[in-house]
């Protein structure tokens, strides 16, 4: 090969089926997309969507609740690569149960820079019965509470360039029907690393 990568990428439904046949009989795909080529076509169609080649789609797309998804690291980047994308901080302030994570994304529109922060607080987690649910609410409190901030200013900022898809961080907390337990998803594990 030249200076130019090879890249995998289905052009017709064929291509699509034979592609993600292949990729299910993988030991490199994610364990929820092991021998499941029809949810891969859905994960790389869904990548696709929102600017994911199909290996990323597959390593950052996640079905919760019958709902496409995107971890909240893959949607950061996403909204890095928009144009209009003009940086972002994300802080926790507080302590225990005062602690609140914020995020904040800058974009440009039309030479106006528009800033949108949103929160998300302990007080925030108690009330939708998330604070210490057994998996990540335990593990890694602050990341949690960082990737609510981060997916809800996310899905303001940049709604445009998540096309409406949410985070799992936030999808595998949603319940799957009224007076249900949340779901309770593999987490990602770079989800762990502060």
């Amino acid at each position: 090969m030249t200076g130019t990568a090879m890249m995998l990428a289905p052009k017709n439904m064929g291509e699509a089926m034979e592609f993600s046949k292949m990729l299910a009989k993988s030991s490199m795909v994610p364990a929820s997309f092991k021998n499941k080529p029809e949810d891969i076509v859905v994960a790389v169609a869904w990548g696709y969507e929102v600017g994911l080649s199909p290996m990323q789609a597959l390593q950052n797309i996640a079905v919760i609740n019958g709902k496409p998804s995107i971890y909240g690291d893959a949607a950061l980047a996403l909204a890095q690569g928009n144009p209009e994308y003009a940086g972002h901080k994300e802080w926790i302030t507080g302590d225990g149960d005062k602690a609140v994570a914020h995020c904040l994304f800058k974009r440009v529109r039309h030479g106006q820079t528009i800033e949108t922060e949103r929160t998300f607080s302990v007080a925030d987690a108690k009330a939708a019965r998330l604070w210490g649910k057994p998996g990540p609410w335990q593990q890694y409190p602050a990341r949690m509470l960082q990737m609510r901030a981060r997916g809800f200013a996310l899905r303001d900022a940049f709604a445009d360039a998540l096309r409406g898809v949410i985070t799992a961080e936030e999808a595998r907390d949603i319940p799957t029907a009224p007076g249900s337990a949340p779901t309770s998803a593999p987490a990602n594990p770079l989800d762990a690393v502060a």
